[in-house]
């Protein structure tokens, strides 16, 4: 009877504490636990490591020290003289110019004029000029770049800049993240270069692709697993839309180059864009709304049909509404993962220049990764703050949209 266990905790007398090697195995095991957390978690930190290095180098890309000659006045506004910038802004730069009010109203009244300037000059609150801080600076596509610093070097050597100035020499921390990065079009010249083509054709391609696939990835979805059988043909189905999931996405463009831009004879245009990126997230739709249609348990439709419910009627009341938030959370990460996609629309004829809005589905267009892109590539070295700034706006939409699909996951998840 000795050796039989004791039920209050403790091993009888006589009895092994431990099978198969006793406590020393039970030790090592924990110290192997312990030892492969470690080794799993090194590889996390590391890479947070080098994602917030990364976000702190283009962060601090957006803001330069700039000397500049200007071809304008040179002078700066005080933030009071102008609160919210535009207009009353050309009107200060002008009549620091010489021109009297009469001239000022003539030029601003000419849409000629008016758009000249505009597409020449460049209202900006800079961060600090020779004035003071916060002032309103018209910057003008022929003034004379004397140096460029970045935020540290040039917050490092300020004193010595500042001794270097030339007579009509102005320096400016400048912000190349601003509200008028989002209203100019892009251009060959950095000061003046802006995200607002970029921005609408992102706008027009995401948008067609969410109108297309949406409907094509949870109908077939809903049919896969609420209508159709179980037989060889609907598992080859499934097989085949898992493994288009992770397929390359340049092979996406390759596909869509032949048959949309030259088979279908659409050109670069948006619909051809759009039609590449929906084929590129469709499988992965597909999945994410099989996952929450099949999470939803079998005993509620067992209850519709109890009620004399319909398939339909089940399908319609009562499965997709329980499987909404699992499908708006895949979508919404299909969805970013299209925002940043940059071979495939490369390949189906994204331009990299665009200076004008898409206006309609067969236009030409750009968006902001291709962008990016293009002004990375460019031998103006003041191009890569307008590239960083770009790129912290891409960063920041695909933040808030993961941001959004977790807090939906996590509001409507729901434990059957």
């Amino acid at each position: 009877m000795s050796d039989i266990p004791s039920f209050s905790g403790e091993p009888a007398r006589g009895a092994p504490l431990f099978a198969e090697g006793g406590p020393n195995r039970s030790a090592a095991r924990r110290r192997a636990g312990r030892l492969f957390a470690f080794i799993t978690l090194v590889p996390v930190i590391l890479a947070m490591l080098f994602v917030a290095v990364l976000l702190i180098d283009v962060v601090t890309d957006t803001v330069s020290w700039q000397v500049v000659n200007p071809a304008t006045s040179g002078e700066s506004f005080s933030w009071l003289q102008a609160p919210f910038g535009g207009q009353r802004v050309v009107r200060l730069e002008l009549a620091a110019q010489g021109l009297d009010q009469a001239e000022i109203r003539e030029t601003l009244s000419d849409q000629e004029e008016r758009r000249l300037f505009f597409a020449r000059n460049r209202v900006e609150l800079m961060l600090f000029t020779n004035d003071g801080p916060f002032r309103w600076v018209v910057t003008s596509s022929r003034d004379r770049r004397v140096a460029d610093y970045g935020l540290l070097a040039g917050a490092r050597n300020l004193d010595g800049v500042r001794q270097g100035l030339g007579a009509e020499e102005r320096l400016y921390l400048n912000p190349w993240l601003d509200a008028s990065f989002f209203n100019r079009n892009a251009s060959r010249t950095p000061v003046v270069a802006g995200l607002r083509s970029a921005l609408a054709g992102t706008l027009w391609v995401i948008a067609l692709v969410i109108l297309i696939a949406l409907p094509l990835g949870i109908g077939t979805a809903i049919y896969l697993e609420e209508y159709a059988a179980d037989n060889r043909f609907t598992r080859t189905i499934d097989v085949n839309i898992r493994n288009l999931a992770g397929v390359p996405s340049i092979v996406y463009g390759i596909l869509g180059l032949y048959v949309f831009v030259r088979l279908a004879g659409m050109g670069p245009s948006v619909l051809a864009a759009a039609l590449t990126l929906a084929l590129l997230i469709l499988p992965v739709v597909v999945i994410a709304s099989r996952e929450a249609i099949r999470s939803v348990p079998g005993t509620l439709r067992q209850a519709s049909y109890g009620l004399g419910a319909t398939k339909w009627q089940t399908v319609s009341r009562v499965v997709l509404p329980n499987a909404i938030p699992g499908i708006v959370t895949g979508v919404i990460l299909a969805v970013a993962r299209a925002i940043g996609e940059t071979a495939p629309l490369l390949l189906v004829g994204a331009a990299a220049f665009v200076p004008y809005l898409p206006d309609g589905l067969l236009s030409s267009y750009t968006v902001i990764p291709v962008q990016i892109y293009s002004w990375v590539g460019e031998n103006d070295p003041e191009f890569r703050h307008v590239a960083s700034a770009a790129i912290l706006v891409l960063l920041t939409v695909l933040v808030v949209l993961y941001a959004i699909a977790f807090y939906l996951r996590r509001r409507f998840e729901r434990t059957w």
